[in-house]
């Protein structure tokens, strides 16, 4: 049964059945605006269905957000992303590697890495003291495909 674009009840599936012209109407009804006149049939359908569930489920985290925010910044401030590491991980992630039988885990802060109840300035060295040998810690802990530059 097709419904007409205005309807409130209107299910998500739905959306992908309306015309162009149906969906610029529903979006400008949702959202409160006119939509980008670049905007084809799915963008518009995939927008007005983000809209309904985050207005029903709720939208990202502020933290979610800021950190969007601040990755976008630095995209924007170095577009070319020369002369920049990014970042392996967050504090709080904790890195898993088995190493010939042995289970190591590090644990990331805001200044380094915790492994062995112990502070350790890079991943490199982890990764050495682990292994006996010279490794780029991040590629070790399977932060880095093999022939990834940075």
């Amino acid at each position: 049964m097709a419904q007409r674009s205005n309807d409130p009840d209107l299910d998500l599936a739905d959306l992908g059945h309306l015309s162009r012209s149906q969906l610029r109407d529903l979006w400008h009804k949702e959202v409160g605006e006119q939509p980008p006149g670049s905007f084809g049939r799915e963008l518009l359908a995939l927008g007005i269905a983000y809209v309904r569930q985050e207005r029903r489920y709720g939208g990202f985290r502020k933290t979610s957000v800021r950190e969007v925010d601040r990755l976008f910044g630095r995209t924007l401030a170095n577009p070319a992303g020369e002369g920049t590491a990014p970042t392996l991980a967050r504090p709080g992630t904790i890195l898993v590697r088995e190493w010939q039988g042995t289970t190591h885990h590090v644990t990331v802060v805001a200044d380094g890495f915790i492994w062995n109840g112990r502070s350790h300035s890079s991943l490199s060295g982890i990764a050495r003291a682990i292994t006996g040998t010279k490794w780029n810690g991040p590629r070790f802990f399977g932060l880095r495909e093999e022939n990834d530059e940075v």
